[in-house]
């Protein structure tokens, strides 16, 4: 390797260490938390659902770079990995409507692990991850829409559901230069 490419991939090991260490951090603050009061009160499986979120978002992250590097591709996908962290995350927390264990709020986990599981079955190809990065951001409001029907008298955060489409579509709007680049 000449001297440049060195450089690059010391500041990546750099980049990562720091990334994979700040994820360990946030998870062991809850536990030193623990230690001080008794108003946070974490479960193993709590730790457990935690750490597969900080592990999923740091993959997805070294995936961006790995496969997409500096290019909107690679935006695509970290946008995408931070977009599906934030919705899984504060689904189990407090839940989009209604409270975290309300039936309609399966169906974001559902967008998102379907999403994550057809990324990978098409390889983050662009002309792919438009669509299904389109369809979540779609499935957003949708699922909005269903809960009036399913869970009448229930407040929509049409606001935070919107936001979300809104992460979800820029995805698909990298994706999609990608796309438009590659062809070119």
């Amino acid at each position: 390797m000449n001297d440049r490419a060195n450089a690059r991939h010391d500041w990546l090991n750099g980049w990562r260490i720091a990334g994979w260490g700040a994820a360990l951090a946030l998870l062991a603050l809850p536990a030193i938390a623990m230690q001080f009061t008794d108003e946070v009160h974490w479960t193993p499986l709590d730790f457990s659902f935690a750490a597969v979120l900080l592990f999923a978002l740091g993959t997805g992250l070294e995936f961006a770079i790995r496969f997409g590097g500096r290019t909107p591709k690679g935006l695509g996908i970290a946008i995408a990995s931070v977009a599906g962290f934030l919705t899984l995350w504060a689904n189990a927390a407090v839940g989009f409507i209604g409270a975290e264990s309300e039936p309609v709020n399966a169906g974001f986990t559902v967008l998102v692990i379907g999403g994550a599981l057809l990324s990978l079955i098409v390889r983050f190809r662009p002309a792919a991850m438009r669509w299904i990065m389109a369809i979540i951001a779609i499935g957003q409001p949708v699922l909005g829409v269903a809960a009036l029907q399913v869970m009448p008298g229930h407040a929509i955060e049409w606001g935070v559901l919107l936001v979300f489409a809104a992460i979800w579509s820029a995805a698909a709007f990298c994706f999609d230069r990608a796309h438009r680049r590659a062809a070119h």
